[in-house]
Parts: structure tokens; sequence; C-alpha cells
């Protein structure tokens, strides 16, 4: 159930197309960040906003942050010292870089980024300057995880094309002036930010084994391989994705190889959104990619030894069409029957088609298989929307999972689940201690009366947004729970065994 107005949850991202210029730029959107910024339980939003094209320049119109107040949003963007001000914004992540028990943001845009420190006492200052983040280049999606192993989360970020005003020709789509194609532009080549653990970061590129010239719209960090070190994914736009095997703060790109890098006709696509989900019950993570139009949505299945095998054509996906531009993705367990649906916000970005699209729920239905499932005619789900960012995220405390969408010069809308299900719910915090405090890749593995479930906590993921750190799940009326075993990125195994039904645990990674 649309939610937006009744909780008083008001954001608006704006990308400046009133201007008539048809930049590229127009097009990407923004994201937003899940973060419990006050420590007091509930979840709060953190939105990117977008920004202006006048006169040939781009200015910023920053961002916005929401706290969740009974039930209710209240901005408090200023007063938190959240603006953001002067950078056209994308994305939007959260995460606590300084192990201080307060969780920080990082904010891409366009020749830009802010990092925004949490002082502990509801607000943030501003530090990328004295942290030497400064990046000049176009920013898109973000993630953090720590790749050296040292206790500390360092940054991912993608970047995209070398568009500006002074490299901005004129395209036509249709025989009528429209948006340039990213196959126009060169691509610009990726970023790591190293944590010094003394409040800098130092940047790394190539000489971390990052390839040249991606052109990246998404990216998700976690632990594919099962070796407690984090990997990094790379969506990227009409070029071949890219997969990094993290070698111990080194990275291989290894996507041709390990079938990761384009599609099952050797083809790379239009790629946006990412979302991680075991959707075989083999214990292992698989890699769903959301696609440009005329591309279908592509699902890598993890076969092991990191590598996977394109799995599209066999779950049910190729029935949803091509129809779709699709950018941010979740794969959750919306229903609590113990496996992962996946919501998808879709929109499109030229000028000669409709800029809305309907979004899409797939099913889950058990045997390793997709459903598209139909709405009734008022459901969200049922009109169409400029679609980009997604989160799905506990807004109520009630133990299933709601969803926040943002649109592109439309009002960012929240959806309260209300699936009516029999179902039990399970919430973990992880604290790491040796680990990030994040838990930041850490993979959980829930031992049930009947079946065996992964979660994982990743960074990134979806598109320009963060979902919140904690592992949820759910399992039939029926079936219980007789342990947990988390696999910590410190290499740490820790089994819980008192694990009851319709609760919230926060877990402390062991020392012993």
């Amino acid at each position: 159930m649309d939610v937006t107005k009744t909780t008083n949850l008001r954001h608006r991202f704006e990308n400046g197309e009133d201007a008539g210029e048809r930049a590229i730029l127009e097009t990407i959107g923004g994201g937003v960040a899940v973060i419990d910024f006050d420590v007091d339980g509930f979840d709060d939003l953190f939105f990117a906003s977008g920004g202006q094209l006048n006169n040939k320049t781009v200015s910023g119109l920053g961002c916005g942050l929401r706290r969740s107040r009974a039930q209710e949003w209240v901005d408090v963007t200023e007063l938190a010292g959240a603006s953001c001000s002067g950078i056209y914004t994308h994305g939007t992540v959260a995460g606590d870089l300084n192990d201080d028990g307060f969780p920080d943001l990082l904010v891409t845009g366009y020749y830009g980024l802010a990092l925004l420190i949490n002082q502990g006492d509801g607000t943030f200052v501003d530090q990328a300057t004295s942290a030497g983040m400064i990046d000049p280049q176009w920013g898109t999606s973000a993630a953090f995880g720590d790749f050296d192993s040292d206790g500390t989360l360092d940054v991912y970020i993608a970047h995209y094309v070398n568009w500006s005003f002074s490299n901005h020709p004129d395209c036509k789509s249709g025989g009528k002036p429209d948006v340039c194609a990213p196959g126009i532009f060169t691509g610009i080549t990726d970023v790591v930010w190293m944590n010094q653990a003394d409040g800098t970061f130092i940047r790394k590129t190539t000489e971390v084994g990052l390839a040249q010239e991606g052109k990246g719209l998404g990216v998700i960090a976690t632990d594919f391989t099962q070796d407690s070190k984090i990997d990094v994914y790379v969506a990227n736009d009409t070029t071949n994705n890219l997969f990094y095997m993290n070698t111990g703060g080194m990275f291989e790109e290894i996507g041709l190889a390990n079938g990761t890098a384009v599609d099952d006709m050797g083809t790379p696509q239009g790629s946006m959104g990412l979302c991680t989900l075991d959707f075989d019950s083999d214990l292992k993570s698989d890699i769903m990619v959301s696609n440009y139009e005329n591309q279908a949505f592509a699902l890598y299945k993890n076969d092991g030894d990191a590598n996977f095998r394109y799995a599209t054509s066999t779950t049910g996906l190729m029935a949803l069409g091509t129809t779709y531009v699709a950018w941010g993705s979740c794969a959750s367990d919306y229903d609590l029957d113990g496996d992962e649906d996946v919501a998808i916000a879709n929109g499109h970005v030229m000028k000669s088609d409709p800029p809305e699209q309907l979004p899409l729920f797939l099913t889950n239905l058990g045997n390793s298989k997709f459903q598209g499932q139909v709405f009734p005619s008022d459901s969200y789900f049922s009109q169409k929307w400029r679609g980009r960012g997604l989160c799905a995220f506990d807004m109520d405390r009630d133990g299933d999972l709601d969803l926040v969408f943002t649109h592109v010069n439309q009002e960012a809308v929240l959806l309260n689940n209300q699936t009516q299900s029999e179902g039990n719910w399970w919430i973990l915090k992880l604290v790491g201690v040796r680990s990030n405090r994040d838990g930041i890749g850490a993979r959980v593995i829930i031992e049930g009366n009947q079946r065996k479930l992964l979660r994982t906590i990743n960074g990134g993921g979806s598109y320009l947004s963060q979902n919140p750190y904690y592992i949820h799940w759910g399992l039939p009326k029926g079936e219980s729970v007789k342990q947990v075993t988390i696999e910590w990125p410190s290499g740490v195994k820790q089994v819980i065994t008192n694990v009851p039904a319709q609760t919230r645990q926060t877990i402390v990674e062991s020392v012993n």
C-alpha cells in the first residue's frame, strides 16, 4: 500500500531537463540510502536531489535527509547539516567509516562528492576535502567494503562517461533531437578510496587492478568467492560488466573468464541495477542485472570457484519481455516463504519514448523460476513511473520489508508491505569487531528443520542506493530455525542457536 502521503514523506529528484539541453546527465537519476543516523532503532532515509542545467552550466540541488519519527517522516536536512549543497547528486551510500558506532554518508554526483561524517549528535560534517577525497569526475553508484581486510571500510566509486557542455554533441532518435547514447562518449576509469583509519583516504585505480574506461552505473561489493575477501561487481552501460576478484588488497578482473561480463550471445549490455540472491538455494550468491530495453534481465548463476553461468532463459525471466529500461532492483523475502523475490524500478531515458514504465515484482516460485506478479489497477505496480533508485527496509518494524522508490521529476514513493502471510520472520544486525563494524561481506547461513538459506550483507547494490545492513529472512509456518552460522569477513565463524521467531537480535562478532 502506498503510504507516501499518510506518512508525510516528501522528496523529489530534479534532473534539469526543463532547460531543453537533452543532456545524457539528465538520464541518470538519483538514489536513496537507508540509514539509522540517530541510532534510535528506526530506519531513516537519505536522498540524492539532482540539479539544474542553466546557461551551459551544471548546478546542484543537494540532498534530503528524512528522519523517521512515530511513523512520520520529518525533513531534518538543514538541521543535520546534510544538504551536500552545490553538487548535482546521484548516488547515496551509508556506513560506519570510522568505527565510532554512528553511520556516515557518501554522496556521488557530477564532478563532485560529499563525505558526510556523523558527529554522533544528530549532525554531519562534510569532510571530503580534509579526508583527501576530491573526485573531479562523474561518479554514479558507490559501495563500501573492506577491500584490504584491515577492519575499516574502503570505498568503490563507479564513474560514467566524459560528457560535459564542451563535449555535448547533437544527437537524434527517430529523426528528432534526442539524448545521445552512451556509445558516443568515452568511459571513465573507476576509483577505489582506501581508508587509512586516520580520517583520510588514498585514491587507487589501475595500480590495484581496476580496468580502464568503464561506463559504470551500478556496483555491488560482497564475498562472491567464499574466501572471506570482498569482491566487486560493476554494471557498465554498453561495455563489458566487470567482476573484480579480491586477491588480498588487489583486484583481478575476470568477468569474461568467469561468465559475468556479457550475455549468452557474448554481447555487452546496457546494464544499470544489481542485486544478489541465492535463487536456487545452493548457498552461493548469484547476480541479477537490470538492463536496457531490447535486452533481457541477466541472471548469473554462481557455480562456485568464481565461475558463473547465464541462467536467464531457464528461470522464467525471458517471459517478462525486453521492453523495460530497468534500474534499481532489490531481492528479499517479501512474503516470508523462505525464498527471495525481486522488485525492480523501470523508466525510459529517450525523449522519443514515453519516460514512464511499469515497475516489476517477480515472485520466486521456489523451483528456481520467477513469475511477474499482477496487481490491482490502483496499485503502485499497475501504474507507470520514471523509476530509478530502490531500497527494501522494515519501515514500521513489523518484520516484513517495505519498499521506497525514487523517480526522475516525480515524488519518491513509499510502499508498506501488507502481504498476507503466515510465515515467521527474523532480523539480525551484525556488529563487527575484527571485521568492519557493519559486517559488509558477511555470509549468513540459516539452517532450518527443512532447508538451508543463504543471506549476505552487501555494500552498494540496487541502483545509486544502499539497503540497510541487517539480515532479514522468513520461513513458512511449520518451519523453524535450528541454528545460524555467521561467516564474518575476518574469517571468524560464529554459530547462534537461540534465534526465536518474530525477533530482532544484535550479534557482536566473537573474538575468542
